[in-house]
């Protein structure tokens, strides 16, 4: 009896998977239609839905951006290309429509290519999410202690070659996997770029209008965020210079 429960169960588990699978794919269809159909704003509203139940692709991300600069909403487009970008760095697609998009911002800005060397460190980081790397992490870290556990006992006596490499090797994976969770852990909590998505923003030399107007910048204007206070936000533009904007004005690309 206990048996058929789990069976059921798991039928149940495994079938709202798929459902929630085929639902989810169903929308990004219609949405992919409704674009074809420069139906924009709708192909938006289709994209959105699958971004609400959690979902975070590039591809997801890609499709978002070009309905928002369809609809002329630039400071959004360029958001969603960043996030496409942070996901997978070298998302092609979402790389060369971002430096397309660029060119429409006031203040001109251009989005530098990731040499040979930072691309391959890009496509080892990006190959795991943190779960996957955390889980795997872990997983290498019961086998070594199983391993070692294993050496004491059945090969007090006897010659340790074999399992001494075998544990050489796993420890080596792990430290390598170790690095790579610790690496996507620390970057997710320190991200600070954002994207503006107001039409102008006025920076203040401190957290009020009161204070000497120090810059004032435009939709889609890229920036990174170094401090937060009440509603408002210390930010540093590409060109180093600082000032305070008002929080509402921008989202960071890491949400």
């Amino acid at each position: 009896m206990k048996k058929q429960i789990i069976i059921l169960l798991l039928i149940f588990i495994y079938g709202n998977i798929l459902v929630s699978i085929s639902q989810v794919e169903e929308v990004f269809s219609r949405g992919i239609e409704a674009f074809e159909e420069k139906e924009y704003s709708e192909a938006l509203e289709y994209f959105l839905i699958i971004e609400n139940e959690g979902i975070s692709t590039p591809d997801l991300y890609y499709n978002i951006g070009n309905c928002y600069f369809r609809i002329n909403e630039i400071g959004k487009s360029i958001l969603y290309f960043k996030k496409a970008l942070r996901i997978n760095s070298n998302h092609k697609p979402s790389f060369r429509n971002l430096k397309y998009v660029l060119t429409f911002t006031k203040d001109k800005q251009s989005e530098k290519e990731s040499d040979i060397i930072a691309v391959a460190w890009d496509r080892i980081i990006n190959t795991f999410s943190l779960n996957v790397s955390a889980v795997l992490t872990l997983f290498l870290f019961c086998l070594i202690i199983i391993f070692i556990n294993l050496t004491i006992l059945k090969y007090r006596n006897r010659e340790k070659t074999v399992p001494l490499f075998i544990i050489s090797v796993l420890s080596f994976i792990f430290i390598i996997f170790f690095l790579i969770s610790f690496l996507k852990w620390t970057d997710s909590y320190k991200n600070n770029e954002a994207v503006l998505i107001s039409s102008t923003a006025i920076g203040y030399s401190g957290p009020d209008e009161e204070f000497t107007r120090v810059f004032t910048i435009h939709e889609g204007m890229i920036f990174k965020v170094e401090k937060n206070e009440d509603n408002w936000s210390l930010i540093k533009l590409p060109n180093g210079l600082g000032g305070w904007i008002k929080t509402a004005h921008f989202e960071f690309v890491s949400s």
